[in-house]
């Protein structure tokens, strides 16, 4: 099948998890046979959408990327928007398409090639419904198209502009049976193809706790992990506060942040990051850490619940996320917090029980093992072939 996927920003050491599900996917598809384009932005930084890499195409293994720039963005003026919009519900059209071409990316080159889409795909797929990519290609080719929402519970999904982009698609791709829940609740699925295809798990490279403690100067002896976009929207201000208040307990596990910094983001000297890691290091962090915490409440899939089940270690996450809550409940993985004081209590447990460390862990790396990429394109190809349209004459 030939498929085409949109997404804001793609390429190696992009750190989000939308992207990198999105490039994942894509890999996959075409590792097994699919013809896969990616239409995409030379951003690498979702604030600025400054470029960074080439414009034009390259190639990312069986994967053909096109490559467009991204007219610079208005954060101030996007910022007030989603503020006033959110405070009144949504519903002013004019403001709601103001918010979206203010927060971006936009880029014209790359919705003129997209123009040209049913002479070159028999499906597109728009990779999340928050920004302007997806809000502005999707009517190009609504008929032969699936939006990959990426929905959590935030104002902006409440808009009318992400209501009309959520009934226009031709198909709808969900990661986890909470966001297909969401999705239909508020905008309604009425039927369409759709599908809960969430996402495999590369077998992860051996992990070496020892090497990241010799390459990461001063890793605590014993720490939980966090890793990812170290910024405010995953949950940090609120995690640090709770490990404050787990340390004030008496906690002995040390907390630290792995990825690359996002926006301000104030943190106490005793916590300790590490900057944006790669593959490998990543693996070895993960064999260094006693647990894996997980506290950002806006999430469609937890890749790193995933990644640290797959790595044989428990998770503490947030159950103010319905996402986290069911995953962990499913995978039997990991434990959950409502607040400090549960944090702190939950984050104590594990700390001094190895067993539970290790029956938690090991459930987790039962169940992520039939997460496999090759279920995941089943998935994939089962929903596309539902949408599909034949190619235009050329």
């Amino acid at each position: 099948m030939r498929v085409a996927f949109v997404v804001q920003r793609y390429g190696e050491g992009v750190a989000g998890g939308a992207e990198a599900l999105c490039r994942a996917t894509a890999r996959a598809l075409a590792a097994r046979g699919d013809e896969v384009e990616i239409y995409t932005t030379t951003a690498r930084d979702y604030l600025t959408w400054a470029p960074h890499f080439a414009p034009g195409t390259e190639r990312d293994g069986d994967v053909v990327v096109h490559r467009f720039p991204a007219e610079p963005p208005d954060p101030s003026r996007s910022a007030a928007l989603v503020r006033r919009l959110s405070l009144a519900g949504g519903g002013d059209a004019a403001e709601e398409r103001a918010w979206a071409l203010a927060q971006g990316p936009v880029a014209p080159g790359m919705l003129r090639a997209l123009a040209g889409a049913r002479a070159r795909h028999e499906a597109l797929a728009l990779w999340t419904y928050l920004y302007a990519t997806s809000q502005l290609a999707l009517p190009l080719a609504r008929e032969r198209s699936v939006l990959v929402p990426l929905a959590h519970d935030e104002p902006m999904l409440r808009f009318a502009l992400s209501r009309g982009l959520v009934r226009m698609a031709a198909g709808l791709a969900f990661m986890t049976p909470e966001e297909r829940r969401l999705v239909d609740d508020l905008h309604g699925i009425r039927g369409r193809p759709e599908a809960i295809v969430g996402a495999g798990l590369d077998p992860a490279p051996a992990g070496d706790g020892a090497r990241a403690r010799a390459r990461l100067a001063a890793l605590p002896p014993r720490f939980a992990l966090y890793v990812g976009r170290v910024d405010a929207a995953k949950g940090l201000d609120a995690l640090v506060r709770a490990h404050a208040r787990y340390r004030a307990a008496g906690g002995s596990l040390a907390l630290v942040l792995a990825g690359r910094p996002a926006g301000q983001l104030a943190l106490p000297a005793w916590v300790r990051t590490t900057g944006f890691v790669d593959e490998a290091t990543r693996a070895d962090l993960l064999d260094a850490a006693e647990v894996v915490v997980v506290p950002s409440a806006n999430e469609s899939l937890s890749l790193l619940a995933l990644e640290a089940w797959g790595a044989g270690r428990p998770t503490l996450a947030t159950a103010r996320s319905d996402v986290l809550a069911g995953q962990t409940a499913r995978s039997g993985g990991g434990l959950l917090y409502t607040d400090d004081l549960t944090y702190a209590r939950q984050l104590s447990r594990l700390a001094a029980d190895p067993r539970l460390r290790e029956a938690l862990g090991g459930m987790g790396r039962r169940w992520v093992a039939g997460q496999t990429w090759d279920a995941c394109a089943r998935r994939w190809r089962g929903l596309l072939a539902r949408v599909r349209r034949p190619l235009a004459a050329r």
